[in-house]
């Protein structure tokens, strides 16, 4: 061999060394064989337990199967409170696509695990309409950064109604304080329109607003109208509102034990977890702070 092209040889190896291990600092790890068969093997039984200790273990290890359990563990029956913790993982993986431990790309059936803002969405949509309180807070925050101040608001003032206070995050009341001529905050007014053409949503918007104080002067029975408008059209959040206002006896309304507890059920009919019993006699004690 001569010297150049041993020069050249070494270039090269050097070249394909170099490749290597970038290749290997930037490909996904991947589970130990000896791991992946006792987390399936255990999650055969089809539990929730299972199912979500497969996803963890997986997403330790940066591995993209990690979804596929999350989703199984999402759907497993018969349905308890665990299931919306899967949806909001879920909800939480979608929004950046990468794992909790994610360090590079991650390749999910050949392809790179991108964000999917639409799935992302729609995760932690049900996992909040299924009670779970993080979603609430996460789906304002996600709503927030792409700039939908409207549909932040909704999840910023739901959070707050379950939580007794404001997230620190929201900006409430500042977000829908009236305008510098004493004028309705645009939000607030395009709220009100829609409730009044039936939106039920915009009518748990209005009811939330009106139990707070914030955006329209605090109206306790008016907070509770506009949330029984939306209970009656089956809307969850409507009924559990509706349970919450009269089972806390806040904002001018009488406490009715009896009332709040067959909004609570009906709302617990739709699996919103907070509704059973156990939650809501819990979430309807005197707080620390109130809204005055």
């Amino acid at each position: 061999m001569t010297p150049r092209i041993g020069r050249i040889a070494t270039r090269l190896g050097g070249i394909a060394l170099t490749l290597s291990l970038i290749a290997c600092a930037s490909a996904p790890s991947r589970t130990p064989a000896s791991i992946v068969q006792s987390v399936e093997t255990k999650a055969a039984d089809g539990s929730f337990e299972s199912a979500w200790e497969a996803a963890r273990t997986y997403e330790t290890f940066n591995d993209p199967r990690a979804v596929t359990w999350y989703e199984r563990a999402a759907a497993v029956t018969p349905w308890t409170f665990h299931n919306p913790q899967a949806e909001e993982a879920l909800g939480r993986i979608w929004t950046h696509g990468e794992l909790l431990h994610g360090t590079g790309p991650n390749i999910l059936q050949g392809t790179a695990l991108r964000a999917s803002p639409r799935k992302a969405e729609r995760w932690y949509r049900a996992a909040a309409e299924h009670g779970n309180p993080m979603a609430m807070l996460m789906l304002a925050k996600f709503h927030r950064e792409r700039g939908d101040a409207a549909s932040a608001l909704r999840w910023d003032l739901r959070a707050t109604i379950y939580h007794h206070m404001p997230s620190e995050s929201s900006r409430l009341p500042q977000a829908i304080a009236a305008q510098p001529d004493g004028t309705l905050h645009p939000l607030v007014v395009d709220i009100q329109r829609r409730a009044q053409r039936g939106d039920a949503d915009a009518q748990v918007d209005l009811g939330a607003m009106y139990e707070l104080g914030m955006g329209l002067p605090r109206d306790g029975a008016e907070a509770l109208r506009c949330y029984r408008r939306s209970a009656d059209q089956g809307n969850v959040y409507g009924q559990y509102f509706s349970g919450l206002l009269l089972g806390r006896g806040r904002a001018g309304v009488t406490r009715d034990l009896d009332a709040a507890a067959g909004w609570f059920a009906k709302a617990y009919a739709q699996k919103f977890y907070l509704a059973g019993e156990t939650y809501w006699r819990e979430r309807i004690k005197a707080p620390f702070w109130t809204f005055g």
